[in-house]
């Protein structure tokens, strides 16, 4: 069964400490990908440098290589800081006969090669129609590549 993809804005609540960030949020059949995890961490769009926004839909796109131990996308970064070393939500990213499949989520960083996969059970897998998902993540790109 082939899941919905779409982005919404969300907003990560500041104070104690805490940054406040406006981002845009992944939505997996009409459910915020960031309200599954129990982590503090937010996909970059939005809110992070415009390269490593852009680079990271490429990622998702496969127009890039994965930027992480074992052939893995960072898909949610720290939201206070962006810093890969601060741990990331990652991802494998699949693609083939028409879909693409977002699966085996986990936590890592880039100085170590464990995946910490603990309170990631039953997150995924999700297989998107290609056609889709290439036409979402392009419109994401372009606004992006367009100032917002």
């Amino acid at each position: 069964m082939l899941s919905s993809l779409d982005v919404s804005w969300a907003t990560r609540v500041g104070g104690g400490g805490r940054t406040e960030r406006r981002y845009l949020d992944f939505v997996i059949d009409r459910v915020s990908l960031c309200s599954r995890f129990d982590a503090d961490f937010i996909p970059p769009l939005g809110w992070y440098t415009v390269e490593a926004q852009l680079a990271m839909i490429d990622r998702l796109r496969r127009k890039l290589p994965p930027d992480l131990a074992h052939d893995r996308t960072s898909l949610c970064i720290c939201p206070e800081c962006g810093d890969l070393g601060c741990g990331v939500i990652s991802l494998s990213v699949e693609s083939g006969a028409g879909v693409v499949e977002w699966k085996d989520f986990g936590v890592q960083n880039n100085y170590e090669d464990a995946i910490h996969r603990q309170g990631f059970e039953g997150i995924g897998p999700f297989t998107f129609d290609g056609a889709r998902y290439h036409a979402l993540l392009t419109r994401v790109r372009s606004l992006i590549a367009n100032g917002g």
